[in-house]
């Protein structure tokens, strides 16, 4: 069986030790990160050049330009493609990469309700079908079932077309019926699409892509690299009720498939009735394989043909569930740039993670991309894991993800504005609105850094494990749940945690990857750009594609060997067969059954001999990826654990080591032997430590080297350590008194008053800048709907402690969203905002209001003559020289400073997100000390 592998792709590569060097500094942006950079407001060329210039100092490469709820300029309108343009200008002045987003938010396919609105058919059929059992056929609403069916003693009869005869029979039948995707705001009031219909992925395309042609389309593949295409999927378009995925040509293609009606087969998808594996195994292949015809390869088609990478992620994280990630490497091999989703900040162990933690979808994606050819693997990465996520976290999940395979940073998110609601949308935002922000130049060059080295070259593997993804397809149902897909799901992932913790190197298989890419040659099972001489069948396995079954045949033919930690491979292509037990008896030397890892009898054949990773500890949680360069070897080992240092021993080939800081670029001399030809040097990894080290084939003799081994002494401060907040403290106002033309809501949280006040103006849907997209125009159209009664007044209210000292307030101030669409008034008295003055964002104005405090209750009140559509009542920020005490109702504000080493919270410092200081004064003699400061 040979197969045409993907076209491999023509991106930047380095392949040389001197290649590295000279960008190990200043890495290029293709290598440095690119946030989703979240239009989320009317844009304008004033923001977008602000915010690019803000990306440029930070150390970023690039942004995607992600359409997302709050956006008020009309996607895919001729404005909304001249500012993407003006970002593409801007972005080649400073030397940043532009890439398209395929979606307004997501998951990709309904173009923001353009694909439902002008093309009708990718919807109306309906997307999927209930199902009903009945003990006495009931003809009511015969009608709308699209298949009756009526169980024998053999199976199941299709009485679609002759039920009358039945009706008022006893026996057991099983009505199914057409279900229909819902209408929802996320789909700008429309629903979302069936991207197994035919024609639907093209129009999707040609709505999506036209003003990017007409605009960018000489920038492709140069200022605009690509396109991000987000969580298209299957699931979204089905109706509730719905048990199975359909599509109209679903019974036809399964017959000119498989051979056989599915029809009479639908029970045994949902129960365990008939030869319900196979069916479900050859339902799922078919679905798998219809996704990929008519969704993955014309998007694959196009990017090629137009010079542009197709990234972005699917729902790997719900793997082995057909749902979710029934096999996402299939997809992977079809993308210049395949992704994944790396969301939140908490890295579960054992590789259980559904996203931080989930080894096996890490893995997954190299493994594609090596078959492939690709060289950029991507992770959407933090989204979710909150505005407290700090530098450290940062640092700790990129060498994780970029240990065992991602090379491209695609921060989640970077927000355009924190107006409204626009500000709880996953953070965090890697924008200037940060504390940090200032200070991120570091992580960016970082992250350059550590991605450009795992581009660098290419991993090989000689070891191929298959993935049990068609095994657990068979046990699938919507309506009755078996235990063994759970087993799969939860063995395999610590299988695959399992190698990693042992320092083998491998690469996943998938099947539907082996039938396009596989063949055997001079004893070596070849998938595209990779050549295995090891094959790991794991346990649970119980299934092997017909493809799969052909390529082992061959491969043990010439020499290859199989090891099976699987005591019984029953079925091919889901039928129960005895053709993998006979191929086991034919080959019994090199069919080798295996209990555990730590078999002696395997160990040779899962380590190389020209490298080993030697952990001489216990402690920490070390990875390793080693990438083979034209003159020698890159080795990033990674310490995931955020307590424990982690100790090895590396082996390896080549005559001199040297390593690469990735911190800030220098390269520094590290101490080895030579033991029986090999290099020898010791690691030790500090808690989330990572070090990336050269192995050369040359003797470096490199008068750049910066000779590490410092020795170290402690000093100890002179007197305590002084804490100073760096600005304002603040207080959050977030309940308040709503009043209108129809009465008073008192004491209410903001975000209550804001659902009440839109639909007490006639908006039923409430909040529509809130898990809502806009279609065209027609949430700012609303804007002319409010009548002149509509007006209404908000009133926030604080204390200051008895006894404080006005006069150390008299500098406070208020933070104030939307100042064009109210008046705003302290304790009565009229105030403006300061001209040229902001707070994070520079959509929040400020207003001097010390002069008007007072001891005791302190108001704040917004008036609006007339309702607006961006009227989103939101918290008011007041910010001053003050502590902050809570109340049994609420807090107050009196005097007082940091000034401790405690809790913020408890020193009255509860809502501040700005710096603080912590410094001490040391003495030191006089010389040429270096210094570090060490944080304990």
């Amino acid at each position: 069986m040979t197969c045409q592998p993907v076209k491999k792709d023509d991106a930047l590569f380095l392949n040389s030790y001197s290649q590295l060097k000279e960008w190990l500094v200043d890495p290029p942006s293709e290598y440095r990160s690119a946030p989703l950079w979240d239009w989320n407001d009317r844009i304008s060329r004033e923001g977008i050049a602000f915010q690019l210039q803000e990306f440029k100092k930070a150390g970023i490469g690039g942004v995607f330009v992600h359409p997302r709820p709050g956006l008020i300029t009309e996607y895919l309108s001729e404005d909304w493609h001249q500012l993407f343009d003006f970002a593409v200008q801007k972005g080649e002045e400073l030397g940043l990469l532009v890439w398209i987003y395929d979606e307004n938010s997501y998951p990709s396919g309904f173009a923001g309700g353009h694909v439902p609105a002008e093309m009708p058919d990718s919807y109306l059929h309906g997307t999927g079908l209930s199902v009903e059992v009945q003990e006495v056929f009931n003809a009511a609403d015969t009608d709308s079932f699209e298949v009756i069916l009526k169980q024998t003693d053999v199976g199941f009869e299709d009485i679609t077309d002759h039920f009358q005869i039945d009706i008022g029979e006893k026996g057991k039948y099983y009505l199914f019926k057409r279900t229909y995707p819902q209408t929802s705001y996320w789909y700008g009031g429309r629903t979302y699409v069936d991207l197994l219909y035919k024609g639907v992925t093209k129009k999707f395309m040609d709505i999506t892509m036209e003003g990017y042609e007409k605009y960018n389309k000489g920038d492709f593949g140069v200022t605009v690299p690509g396109i991000f295409t987000d969580e298209p999927n299957l699931e979204s378009a089905m109706g509730p009720g719905t048990v199975l995925r359909w599509t109209p040509d679903l019974w036809e293609t399964f017959l000119a498939r498989w051979g056989y009606d599915l029809k009479v087969h639908l029970p045994s998808l949902l129960y365990e009735v008939g030869d319900w594996k196979r069916i479900r195994h050859d339902y799922y292949e078919l679905i798998l394989e219809m996704f990929l015809d008519r969704w993955a390869k014309p998007w694959s088609k196009y990017c090629e043909k137009n010079g542009l990478a197709w990234t972005g992620h699917y729902w790997e994280h719900g793997w082995p569930e057909p749902t979710h990630g029934f096999d996402e490497a299939a997809l992977y091999i079809w993308h210049q740039m395949p992704g994944i989703d790396m969301l939140g900040n908490e890295l579960i162990g054992d590789g259980q993670g559904g996203q931080f933690g989930n080894t096996r979808a890490v893995r997954e994606l190299l493994s594609a991309a090596n078959q492939a050819g690709w060289k950029r693997t991507l992770s959407e990465t933090y989204g979710g894991g909150g505005w407290e996520m700090d530098f450290r976290n940062f640092k700790r999940l990129v060498d994780w993800q970029g240990v065992l395979g991602v090379n491209f940073v695609n921060q989640h998110l970077s927000y355009y504005t924190l107006k409204g609601v626009r500000k709880f949308d996953y953070p965090p935002s890697f924008s200037y609105h940060e504390p940090w922000w200032n200070n991120y130049k570091k992580m960016g060059d970082y992250i350059g850094r550590i991605s450009m080295a795992m581009s660098a070259g290419e991993q090989i593997n000689k070891i191929l494990v298959l993935q049990p993804n068609t095994t657990a397809w068979m046990y699938f149902s919507r309506v009755k749940s078996n235990p063994a897909i759970q087993r799969i799901r939860r063995d395999f992932k610590h299988f695959i945690y399992q190698l990693e913790r042992e320092q083998i190197e491998y690469d996943l298989g998938s099947e539907n990857v082996l039938k396009t890419l596989g063949n055997v040659e001079n004893g070596q099972l070849v998938v595209g750009y990779r050549a295995y001489e090891t094959v790991v069948i794991p346990d649970h396995m119980e299934n092997l594609d017909r493809a799969t079954f052909d390529l082992l045949n061959d491969f043990l033919a010439e020499g290859g060997e199989v090891l099976s930690f699987c005591p019984k491979i029953s079925r091919v292509d889901g039928m129960e067969s005895e053709e993998v037990r006979q191929l086991q008896q034919n080959f019994p030397e090199h069919w080798i059954m295996v209990n555990d890892l730590h078999d002696p009898a395997i160990e040779a054949r899962l380590y190389t001999d020209d490298f080993s990773v030697n952990e001489l500890s216990a402690e920490g949680e070390l990875y390793h990826q080693r990438r083979i360069l034209e003159d020698g070897q890159l080795l990033l080992l990674v310490n995931s654990d955020q307590y424990s240092r982690a100790f090895a021993r590396i082996i390896a080939s080549g005559k001199s080591v040297v390593k690469l800081d990735l911190e800030n670029g220098d390269i520094h001399s590290v101490s080895n032997t030579i033991v029986e030809g090999k290099l020898s040097f010791d690691v030790q990894l500090e808690p989330v430590g990572s070090a990336l080290y050269f192995m050369s084939d040359q003797v470096e003799e490199d008068p750049a080297l910066v000779v590490g081994g410092h020795s170290w002494t402690e000093v100890s401060g002179r007197d305590d350590i002084q804490v100073t907040a760096e600005s304002d403290n603040v207080l959050v106002l977030n309940y308040l008194d709503l009043y209108t033309s129809n009465g008073e809501i008192k004491d209410t949280y903001f975000m209550d008053a804001l659902i009440a006040l839109f639909n007490e103006n006639g908006i039923e849907f409430g909040n529509p800048w809130q898990h809502k997209i806009q279609y065209k125009t027609e949430y700012i159209d609303l804007d002319t709907s409010f009548t002149d009664s509509s007006g209404f007044e908000v009133e926030y209210y604080f204390h200051v402690a008895e006894g404080t000292d006005l006069s150390a307030l008299f500098n406070a101030k208020a933070v104030v969203e939307r100042p064009e669409l109210w008046t705003v008034c302290m304790n009565d008295s009229l105030i403006e905002k300061e001209d040229g003055e902001y707070w994070i964002d520079i959509d929040y104005p400020v207003y001097k209001i010390g002069q008007f405090m007072k001891h005791g209750r302190n108001t704040i009140t917004l008036k609006a003559e007339r309702m607006s559509i961006y009227a989103e009542i939101m918290p008011v920020y007041i910010l001053g020289d003050f502590i902050v005490h809570p109340k049994n109702k609420g807090f107050e504000i009196t005097n007082g400073s940091l000034g401790t080493l405690g809790s913020w919270k408890d020193a009255g410092y509860p809502f501040y997100s700005g710096k603080i200081s912590y410094s001490q004064k040391y003495v030191i003699e006089k010389g040429n000390a270096t210094f570090k400061v060490k944080l304990t």
